[in-house]
């Protein structure tokens, strides 16, 4: 009978070990066995432990794969029958050894803020390794470091050739703040607005501090400083996010002197005769924005002029601008002063001619008059017309021709009491 030789397809690698007639193979591999094949032979294949490896195709034919499923020994024996019905065995002890189990861990804290990073290390030292992120390799020392966020792990090898892979560490970088900031006002002693213009991407903005350059500091989105000198400040704005991450950023700004504002006008005063007053516009190197003339009229020219409709005390408002935007205001009072203007005819000739025919007095703005009263007496004192209406004139009515007295009290738009009298002639 012809003796069978076993035959073993696949490389291994021998090491000291118990079994030292028996070959070694990793767990979780599939492995082929043969023997040398012979015609018409059929080929029983017999794996003594199913717990530690079984046969997954081939059983029959001379060579088999067989799946090595759990670490152990065990005997892989053969029968072959050839085609003269003779039988022949042969065995060999195999070794299913243990994966490496590396372990890594992390030196520090594994979520940082963009531009740090946490140094990985691994805890043994194989005779090969290397860190493995979105399945490239990074890294083959014991120890690797990590600034961006991935999933982190380490396969080694060991002196049998298994390969095994240790779990893995998933790292988080939190980006940093996109610093930007925008202001309006550059007029000193005037309030300057700053606005934040930060974004950031995946997390919270939580803290903005401003430092002004003029040892005046803020916190918020949305601030205010008033800067006292011009000249030129060193903004820095510092932005945190809610994880701690911060970035700043600093910028020269320019704060300019305020205009001065001034204006002229004449005459000095005006009355109700002459209501009419210029303004001149006097300010250094600003031009007007608005005149308020304290009477609810306003002007944008540069150099205007404005008629008063009634007397009074009025507050005149110039308000400039130059051309870094900056406003200053000024504030002067003027007066229109009343003038009485009063006249009454000294006779009057009531006959139907349209010439002449009334008496009553003439005068300016007497509808604003707060009172009137009119009165016409004979020569004797009687009351020959009486009106408080100023518009109401006397006809002479029945009267004779003669010398008539009268008298006019007027309490008039600015509050005062003024008494007129005289004398008229009635001729008809």
């Amino acid at each position: 009978m012809r003796r069978l030789q076993l035959v073993i397809l696949i490389f291994f690698v021998f090491s000291t070990t118990l079994y030292p007639q028996a070959v070694r193979f990793c767990v979780g591999t599939s492995h082929d066995f043969g023997v040398p094949p012979a015609l018409g032979s059929v080929y029983n294949w017999e794996v003594q432990n199913n717990n530690i490896a079984t046969i997954t195709s081939g059983n029959g034919t001379e060579q088999i794969i067989i799946d090595l499923n759990n670490t152990g020994l065990f005997q892989l024996m053969v029968q072959e029958v050839d085609a003269n019905g003779c039988i022949g065995y042969d065995s060999i002890l195999v070794e299913v050894i243990p994966l490496p189990t590396p372990n890594i861990f992390a030196l520090g804290p594994i979520s940082f803020c963009e531009g740090d990073g946490v140094f990985l290390q691994a805890d043994s030292v194989y005779t090969s390794m290397a860190w493995i992120n979105n399945g490239d390799t990074i890294g083959i020392n014991p120890v690797v470091m990590v600034d961006t966020t991935g999933e982190y792990f380490i396969d080694v090898t060991d002196t049998n050739g298994c390969i095994g892979r240790s779990p893995s560490i998933i790292t988080l970088q939190h980006p940093n703040p996109d610093i930007d900031f925008s202001l309006e006002g550059v007029c000193a002693n005037m309030p300057t607005a700053f606005f934040d213009e930060s974004t950031i991407a995946l997390d919270m903005i939580s803290t903005r501090i401003w430092h002004f350059g003029d040892g005046n500091i803020a916190y918020g989105d949305t601030v205010e400083n008033t800067y006292i000198e011009d000249g030129n400040y060193m903004l820095k704005l510092i932005v945190i996010s809610d994880f701690d991450c911060v970035d700043s950023l600093s910028r020269i700004i320019s704060i300019y002197n305020q205009p001065v504002a001034d204006f002229s006008y004449s005459p000095y005063t005006i009355s109700t005769l002459q209501p009419e007053m210029s303004f001149t516009n006097t300010s250094l190197n600003a031009l007007p924005i608005l005149w308020n003339f304290g009477d609810d009229s306003t002007s944008y020219l540069e150099n205007p002029s404005h008629i008063y409709s009634d007397p009074g005390f009025y507050d005149v408002v110039l308000t400039v601008s130059d051309t870094n935007n900056c406003i200053d205001s000024i504030s002067k009072q003027i007066l229109m002063s009343y003038d009485f203007v009063f006249y009454m005819p000294n006779s009057f000739t009531p006959n139907n001619d349209g010439k002449n025919d009334v008496l009553k007095p003439e005068g300016m703005r007497m509808k604003k008059y707060q009172s009137y009263q009119f009165i016409v007496y004979d020569k004797w004192g009687g009351v020959v017309f009486e009106t408080t209406d100023f518009q109401e004139s006397w006809d002479g009515g029945e009267t004779p021709d003669g010398s008539y007295s009268w008298i006019i009290l007027i309490k008039d738009e600015m509050g005062k009491i003024r008494r007129e009298t005289g004398s008229v002639s009635l001729i008809r």
